[in-house]
């Protein structure tokens, strides 16, 4: 199975695909891991292939005499025209994504290299610390790359371990019953937003639990992994 990482600069991805990959090895799977970010310095752990093997932002600016935002665009059209191998020995290949989320969404190269790859999912990480008081905005934006990359994406909240435990029940009560945030009186015009956009998604997305992780303690990896073993098969249930 492919698996994505995506999320925006900040939300641990790259952690996530260290410690998630160890954990995976250590149940018994076949791991493969590939850097798709060409502006990393040092991701941290063995890879499979390195798309900074090719270029990266740093040698492009210096190419090109561009700056760092023009440099970080000129290498997504590259990723784009980049052959990306398939790992078939592999039970799970995860990629970790640009570190600047929005050139990898909103332009080809995404869509192209995920949809190269048949057998997938994106998992799309959040910063919970950071979220905590809007749950919805997070779900918006990982809504948003599930209809852009048109393959099956998992919003996870990484970073729970930032968090104290009258907190976490806070989002966790919020995950179990989003209805309930119906049923309150909105306190300002953000809120209010909120609420008549949950009524809109209702109807067209189905419900889908949202696993609080911390990549850097390994808590609700076996929910991450459970949730993969639901999607590969037909009968999963994701609710």
């Amino acid at each position: 199975m492919n698996i994505f990482v995506l999320g925006p600069a900040g939300s641990g991805k790259s952690l996530f695909v260290k410690n998630f990959s160890a954990y995976l090895s250590s149940e018994g799977y076949k791991v493969r891991i590939i850097n798709l970010d060409p502006g990393v310095l040092d991701p941290g752990y063995r890879l499979d292939f390195d798309i900074r093997s090719k270029f990266t932002v740093e040698s492009i600016m210096r190419e090109m005499n561009l700056g760092p935002n023009g440099a970080i665009l000129e290498s997504m059209e590259r990723l784009a025209k980049t052959k990306v191998p398939k790992f078939e020995d592999a039970d799970y290949v995860l990629f970790d994504t640009p570190g600047q989320l929005e050139p990898f969404l909103f332009r080809d190269a995404g869509r192209i290299i995920v949809s190269g790859f048949y057998d997938r999912c994106c998992l799309f990480l959040g910063d919970l610390s950071a979220l905590k008081m809007n749950l919805v905005s997070f779900y918006l934006y990982a809504l948003t790359a599930y209809y852009t990359l048109e393959t099956e994406t998992i919003a996870v909240l990484n970073k729970a371990d930032l968090l104290d435990e009258k907190e976490i029940e806070e989002v966790k009560n919020i995950l179990r019953d989003p209805n309930s945030l119906l049923m309150r009186k909105p306190a300002n015009l953000r809120e209010e937003m909120d609420i008549e956009l949950l009524k809109s998604l209702r109807g067209f997305f189905p419900p889908k639990r949202v696993p609080l992780i911390s990549a850097k303690t390994g808590v609700g990896f076996d929910e991450i992994l459970t949730i993969l073993h639901e999607i590969k098969c037909a009968c999963g249930d994701l609710t």
